[in-house]
């Protein structure tokens, strides 16, 4: 035999043997992709399945079972933790109490003892090949979803690729060794396209798609991934909204909220609660002793996390003088707790307006008692027999009484003012006006009371100043308390000045005193309610301590500002501003 038979022969029977090789491997490689890649694709569609049944309620198993499995083109059946059929898309509604117990099959004990399952066997009940893929479900509807693929199909286009590989052997044994290589590399291209997208698809890259027109058999490989990774982004998509939609209300919502896992690490936290604990870099991550060291809050959550149940506390926040108010909740997952949310309420305004009911409430108490002590004192003095001993001095106690309860009067009217003020529909009637009239109105009224005390009053108010947008009553009653006070705090030969002027297109009228001033320390707390600064002095003048709050009410209800600058021993000076017409 010549060198070139030989050579011809070693070219043939090593394109042969490389054919034959490369046909076999070729065939179990396929036909192994083609059971991982549908069984993937399965049980791809058992979880999408799974969510379709615990979304949505109603209908019997049979029904649910027969309506998926139309939509996914595959047998699915809906089998009790007992192994009892509940609902069977491919068997009549008749003969479903009849299937045996499926409590044995593989993919179901798989699916119970570890969350899916799959196997390939012969189905009796459809006499054929199938491949099985099942998981539980975890709705109100306890049981076991399992879909199924005849593999008919998947061996018809296995069959077909074989059969193309056949006449690739015939060729490569003509042809020649090269010509097998490029065939085969021309051949295995679409398999390649097909995994590299299944695997672009698999690490959840967007938008990838399969092309068709390799074949048939390419063709359905390459629909089916095709399906299989548009729905998983419109899932994808789904889930993405869900979550901008959820950043979007954490971050607009005013209560401060905190996620943490069971190990105390902080895994979200929105901007109210970064304010309201003062956090500031990174925090999610982080364990939370690390995070905020905020003694409440760490006994809190240990409290929580050791209980397992919902608790609420206060949490006192000394740097900011925040209250608190903290609704611990235990998050659940399917292997039992998962971690812990916490919502933050900001409660200071509510224990400021609690403390200030309280001491509003102590405050008028003890402003009442007083005068009213005196009241039945004196009338009992009287009852007891001193009105018939002497005129000169029941009429010294009557003239007592009639004080204290004109006392008690302008309290109550006071009170009944600041309360009009406050409300929450309270309203003046604003016209434009001429200022300088009612500042010397103002004057005019208290000229008695300035001449007894040997007060000089005097104005300044130049003329051409602008209107004033404001209620004539209630900015006369603005006037008339302050020039008041400066008055009853200004000893004999004092002055008080009041000044109109324009600062900055607004006007500003000025009280000022030559009086006995106000310390540093107190005038911040000037304008509060039933604040004094001499008690005794104050209650001597008749004073009921509602005055200035009355005051500040309503220059605020104007749009204006009110200030104080004093010295104690100097004199007081204060400045309200107000918008003009």
């Amino acid at each position: 035999m010549s060198f070139r038979w030989k050579l011809f022969l070693s070219y043939v029977t090593l394109s042969l043997l490389i054919a034959v090789g490369g046909f076999v491997s070729i065939n179990h490689l396929l036909k192994q992709r083609l059971i991982d890649e549908n069984r993937s694709n399965l049980l791809q569609q058992a979880k999408l399945a799974r969510l379709l049944i615990e979304q949505q309620s109603g209908g019997t198993p049979q029904m649910i079972a027969r309506r998926l499995g139309s939509a996914l083109k595959a047998r699915v059946t809906l089998i009790a933790p007992d192994g009892k059929v509940l609902g069977d898309s491919d068997v009549r509604d008749d003969q479903v109490a009849t299937l045996e117990n499926h409590l044995a099959r593989p993919e179901v004990q798989q699916a119970l003892a570890s969350g899916d399952g799959t196997a390939i066997r012969h189905s009796d009940t459809l006499r054929t090949t199938m491949l099985y893929a099942a998981m539980p479900l975890h709705n109100n509807q306890a049981a076991v979803l399992r879909l199924a693929l005849p593999l008919d199909s998947f061996e018809a286009a296995r069959q077909t690729l074989l059969q193309l590989l056949w006449g690739e052997v015939i060729i490569l044994l003509l042809l020649s060794l090269a010509l097998s290589i490029i065939f085969s590399n021309i051949t295995a291209r679409p398999l390649r396209e097909i995994a590299d997208a299944a695997a672009r698809i698999g690490v959840g890259e967007r938008g990838v798609r399969i092309p068709t027109g390799k074949g048939a058999e390419f063709d359905y490989l390459a629909g089916v991934l095709n399906e299989m990774a548009g729905r998983i982004e419109e899932q994808m998509h789904k889930l993405s909204s869900e979550q901008q939609r959820l950043a979007a209300i954490l971050r607009g919502m005013g209560e401060g909220v905190m996620v943490t896992d069971t190990r105390g690490t902080v895994m979200l936290i929105n901007p109210a609660c970064r304010r309201q604990f003062g956090l500031q870099g990174d925090v999610e991550g982080r364990p939370l002793v690390e995070v905020c060291r905020h003694p409440d809050l760490l006994q809190a959550f240990e409290e929580q996390r050791e209980s397992g149940h919902e608790i609420s506390c206060e949490i006192t926040i000394p740097a900011t003088s925040l209250v608190l108010m903290a609704h611990w909740v235990p998050l659940s997952g399917d292997n039992g707790k998962r971690g812990t949310v916490a919502v933050f309420h900001d409660i200071s305004d509510l224990k400021r307006v609690e403390t200030m009911r309280r001491d509003f409430v102590a405050n008028v108490s003890h402003e009442l008692r007083t005068p009213v002590a005196v009241i039945k004192g004196y009338a009992e003095t009287l009852l007891d027999g001193t009105l018939e001993e002497s005129g000169d001095r029941s009429r010294r106690f009557v003239e007592v009484i009639v004080s204290h309860a004109e006392r008690l009067t302008n309290l109550i009217n006071d009170i009944l003012t600041l309360s009009k003020l406050e409300a929450k529909d309270a309203s003046l009637t604003l016209h434009p006006y001429d200022l300088c009239s009612t500042v010397r109105k103002a004057l005019m009224l208290m000229e008695d009371h300035a001449r007894t005390k040997g007060v000089k009053l005097s104005a300044v108010c130049p003329e051409g100043l602008p209107k004033v947008l404001a209620d004539q009553g209630q900015l006369e009653q603005v006037l008339l308390n302050l020039l008041d006070n400066a008055i009853k705090y200004t000893p004999d030969g004092g002055d008080v000045t009041i000044e109109a002027t324009t600062v900055k297109e607004r006007l500003q009228i000025s009280v000022s005193d030559t009086g006995i001033g106000i310390p540093s320390k107190d005038l911040p707390r000037i304008f509060e309610r039933f604040y004094r600064v001499d008690e005794g002095r104050s209650r001597e003048q008749g004073g009921t301590g509602l005055g200035l709050s009355i005051v500040k009410h309503i220059v605020q209800l104007h749009g204006g500002e009110i200030t104080v600058t004093s010295e104690a021993g100097k004199g007081s000076r204060f400045t309200v501003t107000l918008p003009t017409a």
